[in-house]
């Protein structure tokens, strides 16, 4: 009786238990999907070759000698695994290239499977021809029986010997069959592989393609042309082509599955197939174990000791839980802790998000991902546009030009409505007279994944379907649903950066107008032997709608000009600029008083709308004669404060500037004698106002000149700057405030 070897039933069982784990995840994984089941069919076929082999191997030694085990209907079963080919070519024409839609009769595929199943009953129907042709045996009679079955019987008995014919030459008709189906199957399979573009599904399949082809390919050169030529290898060689064929075919797959995710398998089937081959590597290594002790226990002692046996069982025992929990830590660690890991594609993307602010370079990020790891053919953008206030298609690729979406499209609507990723067949109440919609048709659009934060949807992601052909599974959706939430927490921080730099590039211009408004302003009040005159001039906010100037004109005479536009910053500084340049140019043309403002608004009119205005009030002051000249366009009244202590407001002139274009300016002149006190300034003085709601006003300011009038110009401002801040604390102040002193030093 031959000796049975235990390390080659053992590894014929490991692999075949590996394939057929194999077949069952990769079907149960997606068993809808065409290519999963052919997958699964062809790792089912490739499994009973080494399972029937460790049958046989067991079974053989026991089988009699006048019964040999090449004629058992087990021996012949093995024939069973022949299917593998079939599936093989079946395979090579769904993948990498769906060959199998383009048939115009489907069905008809399953004619390929025919010759293995014809030569798998063959070898077991007819494996002994004589016991078959003894049972057609059939006696002369005589009845209607006889006439019928003795045709039938001589008939069948030539059925017979034809079969039994082709029997003796079975092994080199199937053995060129199977070569066939190889050769063609390696065909398609490598000839599919160069028609892949995208690129991580080439690396997804590379590693399988290589490895199902060389397997195939050494078991051809190994097994079935020397079975076809009849040519004799020896036992060790088969043996080691074999074990080598089973290794590259079993690992490249479990490989491409494991480490590329291959035919989309996911995360927790790779994971129990990492278990599984963990635990059958080291059930192999133990039997080895104890194979090569008992060996050498039996050479010591002269026979195997049931002591030893059972320590080994106690030993194993207590190692392999730990020993395997750390081999398959390993493996995973190793193989599914990378690129089809999605919680660590989700930890490395939460780090480069953090870092990217800009709008562009945060969805070039997000495409990449998606494309490179869920393997989405196309993905668009759909986000609010700040600008636009609407929502906006961006451009892509295939689609340079953008598209604006009415925020109240019908299917933006319904996305609005979507709390997770949804196929868009589901959208189907919010479809008709969209726009979007049909943007989204044709685009082939399957997948909607909106981007909401608490109250608004920013917009969302479209996405077409996937290269790989699989639907989105569970995992897909759960890695969109956390990408979407933190799409929609970057978004935000990006739009509040974006806003941050336009805020800090609207006060640099701010600033910069701020300095061209200081610039416009005199550097200082003009000298006069006669009078002393001070100015301070402060915003609310960078820059002001307040400004003062003196203009500087001939026989000791200078003019003043002090104003307060409508509204504040830079609209109102735009506005006093204009005002200023007009009125500069009408005082060069030597206008009188009252036709400089009357042209100054008329100008304004025909260039703002009615609801840009200013008032202003502008005077000319004759150092000799002491005699000053006004108007006043609907400004403050100055206060004129008298050295025997009374009081005058300079009230003649007319309406504001830039509100009538007809309207009509008088003038009026006053003679300013010795300790005169000339006071002009802006409602942000007058209109200052405490906790109480109560204005600072004009009698404040009249009684406060009154009792301060012998003070020089620069102690008034300053004195009565500080009396308005303790009125009103607040700074800088709610209004823009100017004020202008001019105080009479000497007689005339």
């Amino acid at each position: 009786m031959e000796t049975i070897n235990p390390v080659f039933t053992a590894a014929y069982f490991v692999f075949g238990g590996i394939f057929l784990f194999l077949a069952f995840s990769v079907m149960r994984d997606n068993l809808s999907n065409r290519l999963n089941r052919i997958t699964g069919l062809m790792l089912f076929f490739a499994a009973l070759g080494p399972i029937l082999l460790a049958f046989a191997a067991i079974v053989r030694p026991n089988v009699s000698a006048e019964a040999p085990f090449e004629e058992s209907i087990l021996y012949n079963m093995l024939y069973t695994w022949e299917l593998f080919f079939p599936a093989f070519l079946l395979f090579s024409m769904a993948f990498p290239v769906d060959r199998l839609s383009e048939m115009k009769w489907p069905k008809l595929r399953y004619l390929i499977f025919l010759p293995q199943i014809f030569h798998l009953l063959l070898v077991v129907v007819f494996s002994d021809p004589d016991k078959i042709l003894n049972l057609l045996d059939v006696e002369s009679g005589e009845g209607f029986a006889s006439l019928i079955i003795e045709p039938l019987s001589y008939v069948l008995k030539w059925v017979v010997l034809g079969f039994t014919l082709i029997l003796s030459s079975e092994v080199t008709l199937f053995s060129t069959i199977n070569i066939i189906y190889v050769i063609v199957g390696l065909y398609f399979i490598n000839r599919g592989r160069g028609q892949i573009r995208n690129v991580e599904l080439k690396r997804q399949s590379t590693i399988f393609i290589w490895g199902v082809s060389f397997a195939v390919g050494l078991y051809t050169l190994g097994f079935l042309i020397p079975r076809m030529f009849s040519i004799e290898i020896s036992e060790t060689l088969r043996t080691t082509i074999l074990f080598l064929s089973l290794t590259v075919g079993g690992g490249s797959v479990i490989w491409s599955i494991i480490r590329y995710q291959f035919l989309d398998v996911t995360v927790l089937v790779r994971q129990s197939l990492v278990y599984t081959i963990t635990s059958g590597i080291l059930v192999g290594l133990y039997i080895l174990i104890v194979s090569r002790a008992n060996r050498w226990l039996t050479s010591m002692f002269g026979e195997q000791t049931a002591v030893a046996n059972i320590a080994f069982i106690v030993v194993a025992l207590i190692l392999f839980q730990p020993i395997n929990i750390r081999l398959d830590n390993l493996i995973k660690r190793f193989f599914i802790k990378r690129s089809s890991d999605y919680r660590n594609i989700l930890e490395q993307l939460s780090r480069r998000l953090i870092s990217v602010l800009d709008p562009v370079q945060l969805r070039n990020m997000i495409e990449k991902t998606l494309r490179t790891t869920i393997l989405v053919d196309k993905v668009y953008f759909v986000l609010f546009d700040d600008k636009l206030d609407d929502y906006v298609l961006l451009s892509s690729e295939d689609y340079p030009d953008r598209v604006v979406i009415d925020r109240n499209d019908i299917f933006l609507g319904g996305v609005g409505q979507l709390d997770a990723s949804t196929m868009i067949n589901r959208l189907g109440l919010y479809r008709h007279g969209s726009i979007l919609s049909d943007e989204m048709e044709k685009r082939r659009v399957q997948l909607i994944l909106p981007l909401k934060d608490a109250e608004h949807l920013l917009g969302f992601l479209a996405l077409t379907e996937k290269v790989s052909g699989y639907r989105y599974n569970a995992e897909d959706r759960t890695m969109l649903g956390v990408i979407s939430n933190q799409l929609v927490t970057v978004l935000t921080n990006a739009r509040l950066y974006i806003d941050s730099l336009e805020k800090q590039k609207l006060d640099e211009e701010m600033a910069m107008a701020r300095q061209i408004q200081l610039d416009l302003l005199p550097k200082r009040p003009p000298s006069s032997s006669s009078c002393t005159i001070s100015a301070f001039s402060i915003p609310s906010r960078t820059i002001g709608g307040d400004f003062y100037d003196f203009i500087l004109k001939k026989d000791d005479t200078f003019g003043m000009v002090i104003a307060d536009a409508s509204g504040k910053g830079l609209p109102a500084a735009l506005m006093v600029a204009q005002v200023q340049a007009m009125l500069r140019a009408e005082i060069d043309n030597e206008n009188s008083i009252s036709n400089i403002l009357g042209n100054v608004n008329r100008h304004i009119t025909e260039l703002t709308g009615v609801e840009k205005y200013a008032t202003l009030f502008y005077g000319e002051y004759c150092s000799k004669s002491g005699q000053f000249r006004y108007s006043n366009a609907g400004h403050n009244h100055p206060i004129l404060i008298r050295a025997d202590g009374s009081y005058e407001l300079l009230i003649k002139g007319g309406t504001i500037i830039g509100a009538f274009s007809d309207a009509q300016f008088e003038d009026e002149a006053t003679v300013l004698n010795h300790d005169d006190l000339l006071f002009l300034y802006t409602d942000g003085l007058s209109e200052a106002m405490n906790k109480n709601e109560e204005e600072y006003g004009q009698e404040r300011i009249i009684n406060y000149l009154m009792d301060k009038r012998a003070w020089d110009t620069n102690q008034i401002i300053e004195g009565i700057l500080n009396d308005v801040r303790q009125f009103d604390p607040t700074y800088p102040p709610q209004d823009d405030t100017t004020i202008i002193v001019l105080k009479v030093t000497r007689g005339l």
